[in-house]
């Protein structure tokens, strides 16, 4: 399931290239106002906000991995874009490829195979976390922030499909991908876009 944080930490990779802490990472989805709704009770709230904010990285993480092999390196202290010298794969572009590996560090594999793991978030069901995630975009997006996102991916259609919508990601993604010379800033920028426009459906 689609987390609405990976938005905010694109945003963050953006605003603090040489990386960042989990807690600065908290604080900017605090911000947002994502954690508002969370359980009353501090100790379940502290746990619920790491779990949230660890999902979306570890999602991130293969996304990034999978589509640009752009590396999203993953600690408490130290989170940070590592990128590649292979050439990115696409799914549309490369499907008679094989995706390549995504490195491991062995002691991280069980971490990220908890935190991937829905049924670790205080034992919800899928529907208790598809109504989380759903509350969450609700609250992250707005208008201006959609248009936002279009601008940037330079789509004049005010409703454009899904397929629009990553087939533009695609092209200014290989324009601007760091392993190809582009401006890491506004590579990350696109795909904060495409991660907001990914979510135009929800109402």
């Amino acid at each position: 399931m689609h987390n609405p944080i990976t938005a905010i930490i694109l945003a963050s990779l953006k605003k603090h290239p040489a990386g960042f802490s989990e807690f600065t990472l908290i604080q900017a989805i605090e911000a947002a106002g994502l954690f508002d709704a969370l359980d009353s009770q501090a100790d379940v709230a502290l746990f619920q906000k790491h779990f949230l904010t660890m999902n979306a990285l570890y999602q991130l993480q293969i996304t990034l991995w999978e589509e640009e092999v752009l590396y999203l390196s993953i600690s408490a202290l130290d989170i940070h874009l590592v990128p590649s010298s292979k050439e990115p794969y696409s799914k549309e572009l490369h499907c008679e490829k094989k995706a390549p590996t995504l490195p491991e560090q062995s002691r991280n594999e069980a971490l990220k195979s908890y935190y991937l793991d829905w049924s670790h978030y205080n034992e919800a069901d899928e529907a208790s976390v598809i109504r989380l995630l759903n509350s969450f975009w609700q609250r992250f997006l707005n208008p201006e922030q959609r248009q936002q996102a279009l601008d940037i991916l330079e789509i004049a259609e005010q409703a454009p499909d899904q397929a629009t919508i990553r087939r533009q990601f695609r092209q200014l993604a290989a324009k601007h991908h760091p392993d190809k010379g582009g401006d890491s800033a506004s590579f990350i920028a696109i795909r904060e876009a495409y991660e907001v426009l990914q979510e135009t459906d929800i109402s």
